[in-house]
């Protein structure tokens, strides 16, 4: 048989045109990508020395702060208070001043030397040589410096002695007006650059701290850098910047030290940034053409044997999967692997269907869209119909239960087991009110409270109180948990039961008001309101609040004072009133709090305190408390565990399309900033990325699972707009919903 040309083959020939294709696409879009690499380390490279050199800052911060307390508690030690005020010379008072001293000395490494100066006396107590007067002390330029008076109180300098540099921090006893004693601490700089910068900084990096005329304080000299530094620096306050020298090219990132006035400067070599990046665009380019080499040869060898894969494909499935009605070699090869492929499919799908039923998933969801929506949509509504114990019910109640010092309760219990806590609660308030002639479904909306929704035949609320009673009593007999509960007035179906939801659930915070355990209704908050104050004459909370969420205590103590003003000249009654509400804003908005807990009846707190003024400073210290904990660091696993709570809660409420950061905020009583950077740390993405990506999968797997319209699942997974819908589910598949639907089999809708 005569053999045709290889070129001839059309094994070889598609090899050959698979493999240009190959090239053709994948060079440039590599060299493309190594580009955009490169670009994007740089500003990471870049983003993390600002942050390195931020941290670096802060650290000196914390460091000088330290030695500053060190300082004040050195000066108020008895036995140096002693010396300074002794006004003769006595042995005893001396010698405890030197020990003091001494020992002070001793704890504090970084404090090379000190001083104890007297200038009633002309007497110095130094650390290393003793007592000495003035004449004989040998720091003359130190002793100049106190005695001529600077309005410098607590602040580092540069101070040289003997050829050797440190920085000296005075402390007078008062810092607007001239002192006759004064403590001098004399800090190591060596040892304290060593502990700021590390034991070696590399000759590609320079590290220094300059002050406010650009003198040199801490870290590396460089020469080089000396003449050009402070003035780019002060071209570009607050940003990098690059320094040009005649061989070397610098990336510099500052950092301010507030208290001081002084700036810290992080320089790097810029070759030293792209060197690793440059190894690994060579590394891209060899190992793109090693897969080129690799991917070519299997083109080859797939080209050559694709008919005798598809065979032995055919041959496998035959043997491995049973069709029924199916003669042995009656069907081609493609046949068979087409009626194989249409079986598995077909028992792919019924697996999927099995593990949708999941019959408590799908309650809860849809009582979810329920409360949040306000009103149930066409299936919502079929389903409450005819898969709930409401099916036959005339009227229907909402109650809300709060677990009451939710703070100790999240710090008592681990994640997993207040779930638990929560289903049994749900399950012995079901049961309890099923006793009666109602029917209960119990939902977990995340946070500190759960939600039951109650039908009943007719509108009587005595026993419907009576029965939430009872079940009250056994939630905290059994679980030992307190709580509180609020019941609204009979409704029908059509009702919007969001605005119901809010209502009720802020209603249970009238707890505060009198410390009482009871049921409230809905006439109970009517009541309340109807006695508050109007806009006049209430004090106005609201910056106050907004103060302590940002955590700017001395905003909110201003903003308090000058409300507290308004109130000093009113009647007692109305100024009691007027405190009580104000009291109230905060329970209400910070209930989260454990500093709050222990208030069980505003009245009784204000009958404590028998002036206005020891009311205001109690109230005082409670916002200081307040906005500190809005910023206050967490442990790693409670932080965990609140980012738990925080993606709990978003999946309980991505059917609100009024979601939002502020709203998970408020929820946890922290300011929006933390929440932000604590999502951010544990799970590596924002909460807004993480809300829409969770709405994203949630229409997936509706589109999939459901024969709603487009446009009911994107209502249903709270997208508020339907151009904004079609825009990020495009940019997120690169399909459009209706392809995605078509692309995963839902041919059966």
């Amino acid at each position: 048989m005569k053999i045709k040309p290889v070129l001839q083959k059309t094994y070889f020939r598609t090899f050959l045109l698979l493999t240009t294709v190959l090239i053709c696409s994948m060079i440039p879009f590599v060299y493309f990508l190594s580009a955009e690499f490169a670009k994007y380390t740089m500003l990471e490279v870049r983003s993390n020395s600002q942050n390195e050199v931020n941290n670096l800052a802060s650290k000196a911060e914390m460091i000088f702060g330290n030695l500053r307390a060190y300082g004040l508690s050195m000066y108020a030690d008895q036995n140096i208070q002693n010396w300074f005020f002794s006004t003769s010379e006595d042995p005893l008072i001396n010698h405890a001043a030197l020990v003091a001293q001494s020992n002070f000395m001793s704890t504090e490494p970084l404090i090379q030397q000190s001083y104890l100066i007297n200038l009633k006396r002309s007497l110095v107590v130094d650390s290393k040589t003793g007592i000495v007067r003035f004449e004989s002390f040998a720091d003359q330029n130190m002793l100049d410096r106190v005695q001529s008076f600077h309005r410098q109180y607590l602040r580092f300098f540069n101070h040289s002695r003997d050829g050797l540099d440190s920085l000296a921090l005075i402390l007078p006893a008062t810092p607007e007006k001239p002192s006759d004693f004064h403590l001098v601490l004399l800090i190591d700089k060596p040892l304290l650059s060593k502990l700021l910068f590390g034991q070696t900084i590399p000759s590609e990096q320079d590290l220094r701290i300059l002050d406010e005329q650009g003198t040199p304080l801490l870290g590396t000299s460089n020469p080089s850098l000396d003449e050009q530094l402070y003035p780019a620096g002060r071209e570009h306050p607050g940003s990098g910047f690059q320094v040009r020298l005649p061989h070397q090219r610098w990336f510099v990132h500052t950092a301010k030290l507030n208290v001081e006035n002084w700036t810290l400067y992080y320089s790097t070599e810029y070759h030293i940034l792209t060197a690793r990046i440059s190894l690994y665009q060579q590394k891209l380019i060899a190992y793109t053409l090693l897969l080129l080499g690799i991917v070519s040869t299997l083109f080859f060898w797939s080209s050559r044997r694709s008919l005798r894969s598809i065979t032995f494909l055919s041959e496998k499935l035959k043997n491995k999967l049973a069709l029924a009605n199916a003669a042995p070699d009656a069907k081609p090869d493609i046949q068979w692997i087409n009626d194989s492929i249409d079986m598995l499919l077909n028992n792919v799908e019924q697996l999927h269907a099995s593990m949708r039923d999941q019959s408590e998933l799908v309650r809860t969801e849809f009582l979810a869209q329920w409360m949040l929506h306000g009103t149930p949509g066409t299936q919502s509504y079929k389903y409450i119909q005819t898969q709930t114990k409401l099916t036959s019910c005339n009227v229907l109640f909402l109650a809300v239960l709060r677990i009451e010092a939710y703070t100790d309760f999240c710090e008592r219990y681990d994640f997993p087991s207040r779930k638990l806590i929560k289903y049994a609660i749900r399950n012995i308030c079901e049961e309890v009110i099923g006793t009666g002639s109602y029917a209960a479904e119990g939902l977990d909306m995340g946070g500190d409270h759960l939600i039951l929704v109650i039908g009943g035949h007719e509108p009587d609320e005595p026993q419907l109180q009576r029965l939430l009673e009872e079940a009250h009593e056994q939630v905290s007999r059994i679980l030992g948990i307190a709580a509180t509960v609020a019941v609204s007035n009979a409704y029908d179906f059509g009702a919007n039961f969001r605005n119901v939801y809010h209502h009720i659930s802020e209603l249970t915070l009238l707890r505060f008001l009198n410390g009482e355990q009871q049921i409230f209704l809905e006439n109970d908050y009517e009541e309340f309101m109807a006695g508050y104050p109007s806009a006049s004459e209430a004090l106005e909370t609201t910056e106050i609040i907004k103060a302590i969420r940002r955590s700017r205590p001395e905003t909110a103590l201003l903003l308090l004072r000058q409300q507290m003003k308004h109130i000093q000249e009113l009647p007692y009654r109305d100024c009691k009133l007027n405190l009580t509400y104000f009291t109230y804003d905060l329970l209400k908005n910070f209930n989260k709090s454990s500093v709050l807990h222990e208030i069980s009846s505003i009245h009784q707190l204000l009958e404590r305190y028998s002036t206005l003024s020891d009311f205001q400073t109690w109230l005082e210290g409670i916002v200081t408390t307040l906005a500190a904990e809005a910023e206050a660091p967490k442990s790693s696993s409670r932080k965990e565990e609140i980012v738990l709570e925080i993606k709990e809660y978003v999946d309980s409420h991505l059917q609100d399309a009024q979601l939002s950061i502020e709203q998970v905020a408020d929820n946890f009583s922290f300011s929006v900033s933390y929440i932000r950077q604590l999502f951010k740390e544990i799970m590596n993405m924002s909460l807004s990325e993480y809300i829409l990506q969770e709405r994203i999968e949630r229409v997936k797997e509706k589109l999939v699972s459901s024969q709603l319209s487009v446009l009911e699942i994107a209502d249903q997974c709270g997208f508020l707009s339907k151009g904004h819908f079609f825009s990020v589910f495009k940019k997120s598949t690169n399909l459009t919903p209706k392809q995605y639907r078509e692309l995963n089999g839902n041919s059966s809708g």
